[in-house]
């Protein structure tokens, strides 16, 4: 008898484990669990709903830095990160996530591996994004 005096279901240790299905991130990462961890942050899932320039972030984050406001400027700098990435630009996106780790009040893994590896992170991005 389980709780409440209800009677144990027996039949869910017969069930078959379900098959693992992989995102496509998974797919396009395979083995390589640092980049998938820092994608899975970093990207846009929908990248044509962001209605804001690059030159725009760029400029909100240069004035949220100028003013001492590092957390906001770590957040416009991750946008323009994204956007670079978005875009196919592995110098930007060194520059932004380099910025965007010299903002951060925390360290953020995600933006030492995607400045480090910027052209394996715009390569992976343009294989996701492709489908969009």
């Amino acid at each position: 008898m389980g709780l409440l005096g209800k009677k144990k279901d027996q039949n869910n240790s017969n069930l078959a484990p379900e098959p693992i299905v992989l995102s496509r991130l998974q797919e396009l990462t395979g083995i390589d669990t640092e980049m998938y961890q820092s994608m899975s942050r970093l990207l846009f899932l929908d990248p044509k709903k962001i209605l804001t320039s690059l030159e725009d972030a760029v400029a909100q984050a240069s004035a949220f830095e100028t003013s001492g406001n590092k957390t906001r400027a770590e957040v416009w700098y991750r946008i323009a990160g994204g956007i670079s990435l978005y875009k196919g630009d592995a110098d930007g996106v060194r520059k932004f996530f380099e910025k965007a780790t010299a903002s951060a009040t925390e360290p953020k893994p995600e933006y030492k591996t995607a400045s480090a590896r910027s052209q394996d992170a715009v390569a992976l991005a343009k294989k996701y994004y492709e489908i969009l």
